[in-house]
């Protein structure tokens, strides 16, 4: 065979060569356009976890609610404590709590760092309800952003040392210091509990 022969199968061969080679690119692109590619395929969107920030969880609109009085609350006894603030409601203007432990502080609770015992001594997910005189802002944002998660419902009530003491007297709770609050000395058996607790601008309901 001459040499010329020889170099228009050699041309022809590689050409071959990169028409299939080509062919298979083709083929495999379209199929991960097609998401049909299987063994080793990866996904980057599925690396991205989803989550709400504390910003956005503190941006959405409190959960829709019927301003109806629930069944389980006639006959409740009144006391004068208001939730610490709106963005706390979970039922149109009010906070419904469901069994809730209750935590009544003579002093004002300034720091999240103070509840944080009191909330790893209670039932996973069970609701605390706090009456202080007052609430650092950053404490009520910590409630209403665990509250909207679904991680632990928390009402913040204010009011006056009279009406504190009514919702201890009401509950069974034990009032505490903010020097037991730091020295993380709340025992469980100072916690009050309700069996449905109803937390507006105006009033607390008890029952």
């Amino acid at each position: 065979m001459s040499t010329s022969w020889q170099g228009f199968f050699i041309i022809l061969g590689v050409g071959v060569v990169i028409l299939v080679v080509a062919a298979l690119a083709d083929r495999r692109t379209r199929r991960v356009g097609e998401g049909l590619v299987g063994i080793g395929a990866h996904d980057a969107s599925a690396d991205v976890p989803e989550y709400a920030t504390m910003t956005e969880l503190l941006r959405r609109s409190p959960a829709a609610g019927s301003a109806s009085l629930p069944e389980s609350l006639r006959g409740a006894t009144t006391v004068a404590l208001t939730l610490a603030a709106r963005s706390l409601a979970n039922d149109d203007r009010r906070s419904l709590a469901n069994d809730p432990r209750v935590l009544v502080c003579d002093d004002a609770v300034t720091t999240v760092r103070e509840l944080v015992p009191v909330w790893g001594r209670l039932e996973p997910g069970q609701a605390l309800t706090v009456a202080a005189p007052a609430f650092d802002p950053s404490v009520v944002d910590t409630a209403v952003a665990n509250s909207r998660a679904g991680t632990r419902l928390v009402q913040l009530l204010v009011g006056e040392a009279h009406a504190r003491a009514s919702l201890a007297a009401l509950t069974g709770a034990t009032p505490v210091t903010h020097a037991d609050l730091q020295a993380d000395a709340v025992a469980v058996t100072e916690l009050g509990h309700a069996k449905l607790i109803a937390a507006g601008p105006d009033a607390t309901q008890v029952a």
